[in-house]
């Protein structure tokens, strides 16, 4: 089999990894969207199961927890006010806490719809190719505007534009 067979195979093995992961994630999220509004229905306990895979899958869309105010009366006509995480008190029904959790679903179901869908377009995979440095930094926790990602890219492109130039022979052909 020729080299470029074996890319273009493993090129489309990662098209269909890519779309079925995103459609099961899209999935598996509005299901739990479903449990979740049934929870706050019928306060189901057994809602708590899955709260560790929506804040998972909440991650993996990479929508940020929030927090609200959270007020307690101590006695003596004294209060206490602290912040508390919305994703870690998604079982709470109070109203703002709820309006959060329901835009996060939301977001979530919109993102992974848009990977599934984004998987066959031609200009995604365009600009995934010019910021592949940038991509595989961002998995170890690198930002995308720090001095190492703007390094790498000069040295991504540099180094592609070096072997693509010596691979078709336009320095030979220049020269001649």
């Amino acid at each position: 089999m020729r080299p470029y067979l074996y890319i273009i195979a493993v090129f489309a093995s990662l098209l269909v990894i890519r779309y079925i992961l995103n459609v099961y994630r899209c999935r598996r999220i509005t299901w739990l969207y479903s449990q979740y509004l049934g929870y706050i229905r019928s306060g189901d306990v057994s809602f708590a199961q899955h709260a560790m895979e929506i804040k998972s899958l909440f991650k993996e869309a990479q929508i940020k927890d929030s927090s609200v105010i959270h007020q307690e009366f101590l006695g003596f006509g004294k209060f206490a006010n602290m912040r508390v995480s919305v994703f870690d008190n998604m079982h709470n029904s109070r109203e703002d806490i709820f309006h959060i959790v329901n835009l996060a679903f939301n977001q979530a179901i919109g993102v992974f719809r848009q990977r599934a869908n984004e998987t066959f377009n031609p200009v995604f995979w365009l600009e995934f190719l010019v910021k592949l440095p940038q991509y595989f930094l961002a998995n170890f926790g690198v930002m995308p505007q720090s001095t190492v990602t703007k390094i790498a890219l000069v040295i991504y492109w540099a180094l592609a534009i070096f072997f693509g130039v010596k691979n078709t022979d336009i320095i030979r052909i220049l020269i001649h």
